[in-house]
């Protein structure tokens, strides 16, 4: 298993999750107590209680005499998560514009700006694929922020995790992952490289900050859908 230091401020735990979500610990590899506890400096009993946590929220699979690993990733499952996102998200979004005030249209635009930042970087390796993720989901999220739907929030926290693991395996092998990184062939390299585009985002951000429900609403089920089919061309057509 890689050694990594934990950042730090930032639990054992929390780390041990943030290294699933990110694909540091990849789609079926194994989570043993002894090395789990030595990594992340965690005693055995908050870590089993952790992993239950884990399974629980569909991170983490339990098999009879094989202990704990990372749940498994496929295209099926992240078709099934990109369109629960579009449902749930829509609806958080409208919300969001009808409710938001000026401290949400502010924050939106700091989020936008951070992600600008991390957009410039991507041709930097993995690593800064893994900070524009997380400038990626720190965007939506302000976008969704001001929506009072305590419970529909907290699915779509669990729904960007998942998506985050997926988008990490599929079209990724992170180098601090100790994986080589997958090579794509042209059309899907240019798919892959609009995805990552600012413009969309911006397009985005400029109807939600414009009150424009329709537009706004239109343009993030279009994202979800240009996503799959990201992934679809990345997996060969795959789910057709």
């Amino acid at each position: 298993m890689l050694q990594t230091k934990t950042p730090e401020g930032e639990g054992g735990v929390a780390a041990l999750k943030r290294d699933i979500v990110s694909g540091v610990l990849a789609p079926g590899e194994p989570l043993r107590l002894m090395a789990l506890s030595k990594r992340y400096g965690v005693g055995y009993t908050p870590l089993r209680e952790a992993l239950s946590r884990f399974e629980e929220a569909g991170l983490v699979v339990l098999s009879p005499n094989r202990g704990y690993r990372v749940a498994p990733v496929s295209f099926a499952e992240l078709e099934d998560l990109e369109q629960s996102r579009a449902l749930i998200e829509v609806a958080l979004l409208e919300d969001a514009i009808a409710h938001g005030d000026l401290a949400w249209e502010a924050a939106i635009v700091a989020a936008h700006h951070r992600l600008a930042r991390a957009s410039a970087a991507l041709d930097d390796g993995a690593q800064a694929y893994s900070e524009w993720m997380e400038a990626h989901d720190a965007f939506h999220a302000a976008l969704l922020a001001a929506a009072r739907s305590v419970w529909l929030k907290s699915f779509q926290r669990q729904l960007s995790e998942q998506l985050r693991r997926h988008h990490h395996a599929l079209l990724f092998s992170p180098a601090d992952a100790g994986g080589e990184v997958i090579t794509h062939d042209p059309a899907t390299r240019a798919l892959l490289e609009e995805a990552l585009a600012l413009e969309g985002h911006t397009r985005l951000m400029d109807a939600a900050l414009a009150r424009d429900v329709d537009h706004a609403a239109t343009m993030l089920r279009a994202h979800v859908q240009f996503t799959l089919a990201v992934h679809r061309a990345a997996s060969g057509g795959e789910g057709e």
